[in-house]
Order: structure tokens, then sequence, then C-alpha cells
């Protein structure tokens, strides 16, 4: 398997051992130095196996994706161009799929998402398409542990990712309430102290979706500074140290709160 990139660490350490005088040093010590130098590579080899699949068929948009996917993640990113050629290429040392859908007709997203969740089911699916609540839903029955639309930021796709890779789930607050059978429970009850109120969810969503806060408080229709105070008494709440974290704990607490969006869609394909 080949991964695109230059390894430039290989080339360091190959370099140091090559350039180190060898004074008086016999064949079969300049052969041991070549054995050792050959090892520190084929180890620095192994450390980057796992990486991140990226299945995108557009070669520019594909590209651009993986250069800036390799700049924010910490593992290598490996592209291809279709499902089919991710299948004939796949190996157990991927350690998440990323998978665009955003130009694919709804039968080739079935498909693709059946091909992938059948290879292996402990290998976490990421889906990046349009707003679409049923290909959203179709994502979850297939097993997939994210759902990004392309309205989110780039910022906040990342730590999706990388929360995703940490074990956790992903799906914009909106589809996971259109995947509770009865809607929102209608039981009135006392919030805690840390609750947010209407207003702050209402700014939560908001960057979820990557807006700035003058775009919020025009939607809104408050100051960019009363924005400001929303967010920081947000990110006191959630004890969040950025947006993105706001936006990460944001899902995990609602995906609690309605036990998960895997549950709601077995409740209701039931």
């Amino acid at each position: 398997m080949t991964i695109r990139g230059t390894l430039m660490d290989h080339g360091t350490v190959i370099a140091i051992v090559e350039a180190r005088p060898q004074a008086s040093s016999s064949p079969a010590e300049q052969k041991s130095v070549g054995v050792d130098a050959h090892r520190k590579t084929a180890s620095a080899d192994t450390e980057l196996d796992r990486h991140i699949a990226l299945v995108e068929p557009r070669t520019f948009i594909r590209e651009c994706m993986h250069r800036g996917m390799l700049a924010a993640l910490s593992l290598p990113i490996v592209t291809f161009s279709t499902v089919s050629e991710f299948e004939s290429r796949f190996s157990d040392s991927v350690a998440l799929v990323f998978l665009c859908l955003t130009d694919v007709r709804p039968a080739e997203c079935v498909h693709a998402l059946r091909v992938l969740s059948a290879l292996d089911p402990s290998v976490p699916i990421v889906v990046c398409a349009v707003n679409d609540m049923e290909l959203a839903k179709t994502a979850i029955n297939f097993g997939a542990k994210g759902f990004i639309p392309v309205t989110t930021s780039f910022e906040i796709a990342i730590g999706v990712v990388q929360f995703i890779l940490a074990g956790g789930t992903y799906f914009p607050a909106d589809y996971l309430f259109a995947f509770e059978p009865n809607g929102p429970s209608a039981t009135v009850a006392s919030p805690p102290p840390d609750a947010l109120t209407e207003r702050e969810s209402s700014v939560v969503q908001a960057i979820q979706q990557g807006k700035s806060n003058k775009i919020i408080a025009c939607q809104l229709s408050i100051s960019e500074s009363t924005v400001k105070v929303h967010v920081r008494n947000i990110m006191k709440k959630m004890n969040a140290k950025n947006r993105t974290e706001v936006a990460v704990t944001a899902q995990t607490s609602l995906a609690m709160d309605i036990e998960g969006p895997i549950a709601g869609l077995q409740r209701l394909s039931r």
C-alpha cells in the first residue's frame, strides 16, 4: 500500500547515519550501519500504516481536502476516487473512512454505505454530504458514526473527525431531534443550573454551522456584543475552551439526552 506524501523524517534519519564519518570501519561494520538505518525506516513506516481514507470522486476537491486534512490531522491521509477503488485496496490499517457524497445519486449513496459497512464494522465512517435528512438517516442505519453537512466549517469538521477517532458520534442537532419518533419530550422539568437558555441554544446551533458572531447577531436581531456574551456564557456552562469544543460538546450532550441517534432510528424502523 502506498501512502501519499513525503516522509521527511525518514530522509533525516538516513542522512544522519550516512553522514557520520567512519574513520576505520570494516565492511562488516558498514553493513551493520546500513541495516540499522533500514530498521529505523521500516519502524517509521509501521507507525504511519494507520491512516484516514478519503473517498471523493472529484479530483480538484479531493486534492484540496487531502492537503487541508493532512495539515490539520496527525494521521496520514490516503485518497481514493471511488468506493470500489477503496474496497480493492482496503487494509486493517484504516482508522477512519471520510466518505464524500455531495454529487452522487441516492442509489449510489446506499450502495457505497452498504459496501463500506460490510468491509469492517469496527472502522468508523464519516459521511460528508448536502443537508439531506433522509441521507443522514440512511448513513446511521448503515453504522456511520458521523454526518457532516457541506455547510459546516472546516474547523468544526476537523474537530468532528478528531472526536470520532476518539470514539464519539456526531450528527447535527436538528437531525437528532427529527430522528426521535415523537419529537422532543413535552414534559417540562426544572432545568439544571448549567442548562442553556433558548437564546443560547440558538447561538450554539449557529456556531455548529460555522457562522461568525456578526452573522449570528444579524440572524437573531441582537448586537454582536450580546452574541459575545452568550458565547462566553455557553463556553462556561459547557466547560469548553473554544467554539469547536462548543459544537462537539453540544452534539454529545444532545445524543445522550435522546438516547443516541441510532437508538432513535431503531425505534423509527420498527
